[in-house]
């Protein structure tokens, strides 16, 4: 059976995804999920709203990715989107393969499309549904030939996070990544290799600037893996940094670019965020509130959530003992939209009763004051309880 994952990102959230939504179901935004501190995988990425034995200096050389290499469409096949696997064969589709070495792993960028409404799976956002999207392909694998985790909610993926975004050419790159383009990710490991599947907005009006592509360790943007040049606006790996810190330029059109739409991006981006997208700034407010909001996560599990949290009743919504991949919805009385996919064999792969360690949270820029915490529950009848907790104010404030 293929994942159907949560859609988040969509997004954008910013996970220390952030989101595992699938099907044609609606996907919101800023979802993380946690497995007992543990990411799964497909995520909002925290943002506005809603896993060879070469040892290989980093980023020292560049080549073209092996051929057992899944293509960009057998990736969109894997993920149940036969619409997108086609996307990826048509007109003004990349097949790039480009893959850049680091010391412990290898970072392949396997191609990119756009389009307007050319996935099955939709996402929306306040209602609406995001029509003109980007989707991006990337593999991950270890030089030493060691397979990525099978499962994703195996301890030893607790190490092995990425933060995947395009990066624009004079644009702060710690304020206008994935995050702020409502992006969203899904990933499987296949063979060893950890794929993903990066949504977001249509890229293509920034064409007649660098767009850039950056894979690196960790769960945000990492300032101590890039430079930002304010004077350029050119965006480069730091030599320095002891990590994976990918960066691949994509090979867009200039003629695809739409500068009128790139500007009332930017200028909406500067209105909702209150800075400037150009200009270098302190640590934006999402990500210290993603900070806050992850650090309590860490002390939440199925043991220790009623001690954390508090169920909201109204919330609570029973599924059957029969039923498989349903989309679990609620609307939170600030009017967020929560929602999340229950697939058994994912959620409760031992079959024993009891709560999902895959345990998914929401939150916007004031951090743990925003949280929403989804679960599923396995109950002994077989039937499954979803249901939405609030931190406990006593427990953070």
């Amino acid at each position: 059976m293929s994942d159907r994952l949560d859609h988040v990102l969509k997004q954008a959230l910013a996970p220390k995804e952030q989101p595992d939504f699938r099907l044609n179901q609606k996907i919101l935004n800023r979802v993380k999920e946690t497995e007992e501190m543990k990411r799964e995988k497909r995520k909002w990425i925290p943002g506005l709203v809603f896993s060879l034995v070469l040892a290989l200096t980093a980023g020292t050389g560049v080549v073209y990715a092996a051929y057992r290499l899944l293509t960009p469409k057998q990736v969109a096949e894997e993920r149940g989107d036969n619409k997108l696997a086609q996307a990826f064969t048509g007109e003004g589709a990349l097949e790039i393969n480009e893959t850049q070495h680091f010391s412990e792993y290898d970072v392949t960028l396997l191609g990119m499309t756009s389009g307007k409404n050319i996935a099955e799976c939709i996402t929306e956002k306040n209602g609406e549904i995001l029509a003109d999207r980007t989707y991006i392909v990337s593999a991950v694998s270890r030089t030493d030939g060691v397979g990525m985790p099978e499962n994703l909610s195996d301890d030893a993926y607790g190490d092995m996070r990425f933060f995947v975004s395009p990066l624009i050419e004079g644009c702060n790159p710690a304020l206008v990544n994935i995050i702020s383009m409502d992006g969203v990710y899904t990933e499987f490991v296949q063979d060893g290799v950890l794929y993903r599947l990066t949504e977001c907005a249509n890229i293509e009006i920034f064409a007649d600037r660098t767009v850039y592509l950056c894979v690196a360790d960790g769960d945000l943007y990492n300032e101590d893996a890039y430079i930002f040049d304010q004077k350029t606006g050119e965006i480069s790996r730091s030599e320095d940094y002891g990590g994976v810190n990918a960066l691949f330029e994509l090979p867009l059109d200039p003629a695809l670019a739409d500068t009128e739409a790139a500007e009332e991006y930017l200028e909406a981006f500067e209105r909702n965020s209150g800075e400037s997208a150009e200009e270098g700034s302190e640590e934006d407010a999402y990500a210290l509130g993603s900070k806050e909001a992850e650090a309590f996560m860490e002390k939440v599990t199925p043991d220790s959530i009623d001690q954390y949290a508090e169920r909201i009743e109204e919330s609570v919504q029973v599924i059957g003992a029969d039923e498989d991949d349903v989309i679990y919805e609620y609307t939170a009385e600030d009017g967020e939209h929560l929602a999340g996919i229950m697939n058994r064999e994912r959620e409760f792969p031992d079959g024993k009763p009891g709560m999902s360690v895959r345990i998914r949270y929401y939150h916007d820029e004031r951090g743990v004051e925003s949280l929403k915490i989804v679960t599923f529950t396995l109950n002994e009848d077989g039937t499954v309880t979803g249901a939405v907790y609030l931190p406990k104010e006593e427990m953070y404030k």
